[in-house]
């Protein structure tokens, strides 16, 4: 069993070696083909489709919370 501070420098030390493997052929064929596919026709309409309804809800979440509610007068009784 690993001790709990352990895993901070075994986290680094992983991160630290794949780090070399993903950055290992930015120009292959490959690489072109994964870039072109992600980032070619439709990506803005995916990316505005994704992003607009958090735009939304952040706006009516801020003018919600902008206006405000009044503050209720408590009832009294006969």
């Amino acid at each position: 069993m690993m001790r709990p501070g352990g895993l901070q420098p075994f986290a680094l030390m992983v991160g630290l070696l794949m780090t070399p493997v993903a950055l290992a052929c930015p120009d292959c064929p490959t690489a072109r083909v994964v870039w072109t596919s992600v980032l070619g026709e439709g990506f803005w309409n995916h990316l505005v489709m994704v992003l607009v309804p958090f735009l939304l809800i952040g706006a009516l979440s801020a003018l919600l919370y902008r206006v405000g509610l009044s503050p209720r007068e408590p009832e009294t009784g006969p």
